[in-house]
């Protein structure tokens, strides 16, 4: 299943929060540091991402396509997409939006794109 992003569907924290709280999902900070981005993977738990701060891409491994995003968008993970964060030259600040309150080494934990 690929990627969705919603390019500028959000202009606040708390519209963020009511699109969390309106999904019935938990919301957690996540902050990616700079980086060259990192490899294919996947997650077990389906995830929403509002990007708070900065910009980067992702390569949705469905298409192969990269996508770039920027702050004021959402993307949605289904769970076991294929995907990888690109470059950040700076740094991204994200909301995640998960389905149950998970540890971030749970709900984050990148599966090898070989299965």
């Amino acid at each position: 299943m690929p990627l969705e992003v919603h390019p500028q569907s959000f202009t606040s924290l708390a519209e963020v929060l009511d699109d969390v709280k309106a999904s019935g999902a938990w919301p957690t900070t996540l902050v990616a540091g700079p980086s060259q981005g990192l490899p294919l993977h996947w997650h077990d738990h389906a995830v929403c991402a509002y990007i708070m701060e900065g910009e980067t891409d992702f390569l949705d491994g469905e298409t192969g396509q990269r996508i770039p995003v920027r702050a004021g968008d959402k993307i949605v993970f289904p769970a076991g997409a294929l995907h990888a964060e690109g470059p950040i030259p700076d740094r991204v600040v994200y909301v995640i939006a998960v389905p149950e309150p998970l540890a971030h080494d749970r709900f984050l934990k990148m599966r090898d794109p070989v299965r």
